[in-house]
């Protein structure tokens, strides 16, 4: 019981508190309010009995099935006496002003009442002109609409506008007749003007009667099929709405979270970009202090991944969709990569023959390159290509090298390369001419076998004593000869066959063969195979610094001028019945003509003179660092269902810096190529985002390598340009 007395005591307490409030809210507003506010009557404004006149354009949005109801209403009679205004101002006035303002008021509803019956007569109204005239008492409202949906019968509507002195009434009939003509000019200028600009309307209030849902919903969509073609709006402001703002329409843009630009050039998202070599960097480790002329050059080594490669090795691109593997799809990428990027000198990898004939030979010819294509022996169908600029590179000399040595018993693979000596071409005065040093270009593939290192060295020796000789024969006619060494090494970076490149000196004795490239480690298993000295036997005619033999060149010098045939013409024989019978007069020659080996002195004192350590003297320096700048990731050049890693290079002769004999006699720099900029590779990750090699962006399992160098003209030539 208390807590029902203490909620009811609540309850009585808040209603006193809050019925105040709610009195304040929800209270009628007084009378004094209800005629501050303006009365508007088809275009003319009512503030406190002063009238002012606006511009309006006749409505036309009533419905056209309330004209009956109109005309029912405009019959009805319309009282004869005003109903006392409770306004107490009007109690206080004398009493002659209100019998004054009585008699006013009887005249207003007596001329209503006859122009109410002259309208019944008129035969210009037409039964589509609807009419709506509201009697509006002074204790309720203060105004009277007009609407109609025509704006001809000008006449009749002047003849209603006769209410609460918006048409002020004098005894003088003439004064009545000049206010009625200055309110039809007015109505006919505002009709003028609503026709020379149907841009533009005004804010309209529309009365209704009848079913006010129907009427309102069909009045909206007409006001909405007039806006849809006007530019902007016209409202009174002011004291007594008596002044015009006209406010242009806007143009809000589309609804979206993002703003819609319009694309002036075709999408297109670079997955490599070209990065410049920093010239700060390069200025300090090789000074110029004279102006040289010189002549730039782009290379481009790549692995097209043979076609015939590909269907016996389906287990690596099984992520890959099959119209990215068809040779169709991949050639005309494969063609648009190299017309992108315009390469001066081309070393491609992995080129079916029959591909290379038909396809890549012709398009690169009529592209303005000379090309040189060596396939692999064997029944292997790919080969390794090599294609220069003729209008920038004259071809010198050729060696196709084939890495099958049967006769040493090591060199059992199919693996070639392409070793060409080109001079560069320069135009002046409309005239071709040779100049600056000689360039070699040697282009290669490996085996790939992770766990024959000892082949792989095998065939990387014969690579660079091939390149040697090219440089002494150079050397021999005082020219400075620069390498650009390009290929597929099938060896993971900054490791043992790297390291040899690169430094010129590997250690290799007791060396696991699976180290050599680093393409698996093995290390888990409890035997494998190790290096030991010699590496290859002496009838490989290679010396462990990478150099030809002394007999071999003898050999060479002694048949160069007098051998019949060429070397092209005799490996078309190799494999004739004639060449598998020996001759009868074939001089036997231990370790030669015969298959024992060669257990002679000079076979012993080589295995002795053959050290643990190889070397070589061509100078080599890659041109990708192998570390991606800025996310510290592993660079990739290959990738397959298996893995990605780096096997594929570009190694060049690079400029280095001047020793203090030659600052001492001002030279002008050291020999070699410097390094311009490259074509930045990718990581693995980013590889798999683009669902892996090959796709509809890079038509191999490979990236291809793009290097541009920069290569300093001789002297002599910069003598005949001066």
């Amino acid at each position: 019981m208390r807590r029902l007395h203490f909620r009811i005591m609540i309850g009585v307490l808040l209603f006193y508190a809050f019925y105040p409030l709610t009195w304040f809210l929800f209270r009628r507003p007084s009378e004094a309010l209800k005629r501050s506010v303006p009365q508007s009557v088809n275009g003319t404004t009512v503030w406190d009995g002063d009238t002012f006149t606006l511009r309006s354009i006749q409505s036309e949005t009533i419905m056209q099935d309330q004209s009956g109801e109109m005309k029912e209403r405009l019959k009805e009679p319309v009282p004869q006496e005003n109903t006392p205004s409770p306004n107490r101002d009007e109690e206080n006035l004398p009493a002659v002003l209100q019998k004054d303002m009585k008699n006013d008021a009887a005249a207003q509803t007596t001329d209503m009442q006859t122009t109410v019956e002259e309208e019944r007569e008129d035969p210009k109204m037409g039964d589509g002109e609807k009419v709506v005239l509201h009697d509006i008492m002074h204790d309720n409202q203060n105004e009277k609409e007009i609407s109609t949906s025509s704006g001809d019968n000008v006449d009749g509507i002047l003849k209603i506008l006769t209410l609460d002195g918006s048409m002020e009434k004098t005894n003088c009939p003439e004064q009545n007749r000049s206010k009625t003509e200055n309110r039809k000019e007015m109505l006919q200028a505002s009709d003028a003007d609503t026709s020379k600009s149907p841009d533009e309307c005004w804010d309209d209030y529309i009365v209704t009667t009848g079913n006010p849902l129907l009427s309102n919903s069909q009045t909206f969509l007409k006001i909405d099929e007039q806006h849809d073609a006007q530019t902007g709006w016209h409202f009174p402001v002011g004291p007594g709405l008596a002044q015009e703002v006209f406010c242009p329409q806007w143009s809000f843009p589309a609804a979206s979270y993002y703003t819609t630009v319009e694309p002036t050039v075709p999408f297109e998202v670079m997955w490599r970009v070209w990065e410049d070599v920093d010239a700060d960097s390069e200025s300090v480790l090789t000074p110029i202090t004279i102006k040289t002329a010189s002549l730039d050059f782009t290379v481009m080594s790549y692995n097209i991944l043979a076609q015939d490669l590909l269907e016996l090795n389906q287990h690596l691109y099984a992520h890959c969709p099959l119209e990215v593997l068809q040779w169709s799809y991949r050639c005309n990428l494969l063609l648009k990569e190299i017309e992108k990027w315009a390469p001066d000198i081309l070393c491609l990898q992995e080129v079916q023959e029959n591909h290379y004939h038909e396809h890549l030979h012709p398009v690169l010819s009529q592209r303005g390159y000379i090309c040189v294509y060596q396939r692999r022996t064997g029944t292997k169908t790919d080969g390794c290509a090599v294609c220069y600029q003729s209008s920038r590179f004259a071809e010198a000399a050729v060696s196709k090298l084939e890495f099958f040595r049967p006769e040493t018993g090591l060199l059992d693979r199919h693996n070639v390369g392409v070793v060409l000596l080109l001079r560069p071409l320069v135009t002046t005065e409309a005239e071709v001419k040779e100049a600056g040093p000689p360039l070699c270009v040697a282009n290669t593939h490996l085996l790939f076998n992770p766990r024959r290192g000892d082949v792989k060295l095998a065939q990387l020796a014969i690579m660079l004593t091939e390149i040697d000789a090219v440089i002494k024969s150079c050397k021999a006619r005082g020219e400075h000869c620069n390498v650009v060494f390009c290929g597929d090494f099938n060896s993971i970076p900054h490791l043992p066959l790297y390291q040899f490149i690169t430094t010129g000196e590997l250690s290799y004795q007791r060396m696991p063969t699976w180290m050599v490239s680093g393409q698996e480690d093995l290390s888990y298993k409890p035997s494998y195979h190790r290096l030991f000295a010699p590496l290859w036997p002496s009838s490989l005619g290679i010396s462990d610094t990478c150099q030809y033999t002394t007999d071999i060149n003898k050999t060479r010098s002694q048949n160069s001028g007098t051998r019949g045939y060429s070397h092209e013409f005799m490996l078309q024989l190799r494999f004739c019945p004639a060449a598998c019978v020996r001759p009868e007069n074939l001089v036997l020659i231990p370790g030669v003509t015969d298959i024992k080996p060669d257990t002679s002195e000079d076979a012993q004192s080589y295995e002795k003179r053959f050290r643990d350590c190889l070397k070589h003297q061509v100078d080599l320096e890659s041109v990708y660092k192998h570390i991606l700048p800025g996310s510290g990731f592993p660079e990739v050049t290959t990738l397959h269902s298996e893995g990605g890693t780096t096997v594929d290079y570009i190694f060049y002769s690079p400029k280095r810096p001047l020793t203090k004999k030659q600052r001492a006699y001002k030279t002008s720099g050291g020999k070699g190529l410097k390094l311009v900029g490259s074509l930045s590779l990718l990581s693995e990750d980013l590889l798999w985002s683009l669902n892996g090699l090959p796709n509809h962006i890079f038509p191999s399992d490979h990236l291809s390598l793009v290097a541009r160098f920069q290569l300093e003209l001789d002297d002599a030539w910069k003598k005949k340009k001066s």
